[in-house]
Parts: C-alpha cells; sequence; structure tokens
C-alpha cells in the first residue's frame, strides 16, 4: 500500500477496534478520503486490506460496512487465533532481540498506568499498546507469512467489544500478569514455554469474550 493508504488503514483500523466505527456502520470513500485529504484510490485501498483481515464487509452492491459477528464467526476465527498465536510466539522465542524484550517491558508499563483510569480516551491507547505488544512478537517470528496470517485474524474478536460497547477485556490484571509471563519466556528463549504461556493467554481472552457475549446476549 501507499503512504497515504496505510495512513487511512491505521486510523480507520483505529477507529473501528476503538467502537468510533460501530458494527453495521457504513464506510464511505468519500467521507474518508475528505478526512484524510487524500483521493478515493487510496481510501479504496486501505478497505480493501481492512476486509482482508476481516474487520470490514464489502457487500454485492459495492458498499463497504464495518463487520458484524456471529458467535459462529467468533469460535472459528478463535481457534485460528490461538493456533496461530502460540506459534508465531514459539518462533519468536528463537529470534527476539533484547531490543523488542525492552519495548515489550515498556509496553507493560504504559498499560498498567493505562489500566488504572476509566477515561474513555485511554480506552484506545490500552487497545493500541495490547496490539503493539502482539505485533512485535510476531515481528519476531521472523516469519513474514506467519505474521501476515496471524495480523488477519487477531483484531477481528474485538468486533465483540465494539458491537455491545463495551472495550476490550484485556483491560484487567489478569492480562497484565499473563503478558508479563509471555516476556519471561521469550527472556528464557523457551520456545515450548512461550507456546504454552500464549495459548494460555489467547484461550484466557476467548472465555472473556464468551462472557461478555453471554451477559449481552439479549442485546443482539
Amino acid at each position: 500500500m501507499s503512504t497515504a493508504s496505510e495512513i487511512a488503514y491505521r486510523e480507520v483500523r483505529g477507529d473501528i477496534l476503538g467502537a468510533v466505527f460501530p458494527p453495521g456502520h457504513q464506510l464511505k470513500e468519500v467521507d474518508l478520503a475528505e478526512r484524510f485529504g487524500v483521493s478515493r484510490t487510496p481510501v479504496r485501498q486501505a478497505l480493501r486490506a481492512l476486509a482482508d483481515d476481516g474487520l470490514v464487509t464489502v457487500r454485492p452492491n459495492g458498499r463497504t460496512y464495518v463487520s458484524e459477528v456471529n458467535r459462529a464467526q467468533f469460535e472459528e476465527t478463535f481457534d485460528v487465533v490461538v493456533m496461530l498465536e502460540s506459534h508465531s510466539a514459539g518462533l519468536a522465542a528463537q529470534h527476539i532481540g533484547d531490543a523488542d524484550i525492552a519495548r515489550l517491558e515498556a509496553i507493560e508499563v504504559e498499560r498498567v498506568g493505562v489500566a488504572s483510569t476509566d477515561r474513555k480516551a485511554d480506552h484506545r491507547v490500552f487497545i493500541d499498546l495490547n496490539s503493539e505488544f502482539h505485533r512485535i512478537i510476531h515481528r519476531a517470528s521472523n516469519n513474514d507469512k506467519v505474521m501476515d496470517l496471524v495480523m488477519r485474524v487477531v483484531d477481528f474478536p474485538n468486533n465483540i467489544y465494539t458491537k455491545f460497547g463495551q472495550i476490550n477485556s484485556s483491560h484487567n490484571p489478569k492480562s497484565l500478569a499473563q503478558h508479563q509471563q509471555i516476556i519471561e519466556a521469550l527472556k528464557a528463549r523457551d520456545r515450548e514455554w512461550t507456546v504454552l504461556e500464549m495459548r494460555a493467554h489467547a484461550e484466557s481472552v476467548r472465555r472473556s469474550y464468551r462472557t461478555l457475549w453471554e451477559e449481552n446476549a439479549g442485546l443482539e
């Protein structure tokens, strides 16, 4: 993608995950192009990339909407998330450098501070930090194909939170503790340990999503 497309991609993706654009919201190329001060071509490219990620859906009439998510889609997608994230983390344990580990530790310090507030603006920051944490690990897998696959699916379940107007369930002490365990496993360059920690974390997040879905079943 061009620089303009990448900017549009990041901004729209952030607004979807931050619930600015809720599931079912129509994304109009002309409005987004005006917002970013670009032509419609880079916006169209950004929307195609978001469609590949599963965050938006292009309907037969050509209109683009933020993807809705149902329970079956969630379960199917999370099966893939758990498998890919744990495999990617295991690869990262063999390749990650000290600079990346230092950044992971810095992210967790930032997340602790953000998690202690209830300001809505900080919810987006928390989600962005969480995404960066996982992105660093997947990039360290040193396998472009694995990283491409995992980044296409890892954000899709977040639509549940925008669906019900609630923030990501990783906004809690359990997630912070799990991330710290992942860091310790990476520091040890222990592939099996890292796989186990990432799988446990992903399954814990899956259970949190399930709980949120069940608690809000009447809102569907």
